[in-house]
C-alpha cells in the first residue's frame, strides 16, 4: 500500500509539473501574439499617418498617389489585425506612439521636394525592417493566426518598398509636379 500512495504521488506530480509547462506554453504563444500583434498595429497607423500627411503636404502627384494607396492598404491590413487581436484578445494600441509621432512632426516641417524625399527615404527604411521582421514572424512566431497574418501582410509590404523605391527614383531623375 506505501508502495501505491508513493507511486500514485509521483503520477500526480508529473502530471501537474506537466500541466504548469503546458500553461506556461500557452503564456508565452499568448505573450509573443500579443507582442507581435502590437508592434505590426504601430506599424500599421504610422503608415496610415504618414499617407495622410503626404496627401495633405506633398508637392509630387506620384508621391501623393502612393501615398494615398498605402494609406488605404494599410487601412485594411490594420482592420484584418483588429480582428485577430480581438480574437485573441489583445488590445492594440489607440494611437500613435510619442517616437511616431516625433517622426510625423519633424517630417511636417519639411516641404517640397524635400519633404517627398524624406518621406520616401523613411518608408523604404521602414518597410525593409517590417520584411525583414514579418519575414521571420511569419516562420517563427508560435501562435499559428499571427504567423498567418504575418506571412500574408508581407508580399504587400515587400510591394510598397519596391513601389517607394520605383518612386524615388523618379524624382531623382525626372522630377514630376
Amino acid at each position: 500500500m506505501p508502495h501505491r500512495i508513493i507511486g500514485l504521488t509521483a503520477v500526480l506530480f508529473v502530471v501537474s509539473i506537466s500541466l504548469i509547462g503546458v500553461h506556461a506554453a500557452e503564456r508565452d504563444v499568448k505573450a509573443s501574439a500579443e507582442s507581435f500583434l502590437i508592434k505590426a498595429a504601430e506599424a500599421q497607423l504610422v503608415e496610415i499617418a504618414m499617407g495622410v500627411l503626404v496627401t495633405q503636404r506633398g508637392e509630387n502627384e506620384r508621391v501623393k498617389e502612393f501615398a494615398a494607396q498605402m494609406a488605404a492598404d494599410h487601412m485594411k491590413a490594420s482592420r484584418q489585425l483588429e480582428e485577430l487581436a480581438s480574437k485573441k484578445g489583445v488590445t492594440l494600441p489607440p494611437g500613435l506612439s510619442g517616437g511616431q509621432r516625433r517622426r510625423i512632426n519633424e517630417l511636417s516641417l519639411l516641404s517640397g521636394h524635400a519633404f517627398d524625399r524624406a518621406y520616401l527615404s523613411y518608408i523604404i527604411q521602414h518597410h525593409a525592417d517590417n520584411v525583414e521582421e514579418f519575414g521571420r514572424d511569419a516562420k517563427t512566431l508560435p501562435d499559428l493566426d499571427a504567423r498567418q497574418w504575418a506571412s500574408s501582410i508581407l508580399p504587400l509590404v515587400e510591394a510598397h518598398r519596391e513601389k517607394a523605391r520605383s518612386v524615388q527614383y523618379s524624382l531623382q531623375t525626372r522630377p514630376i509636379k
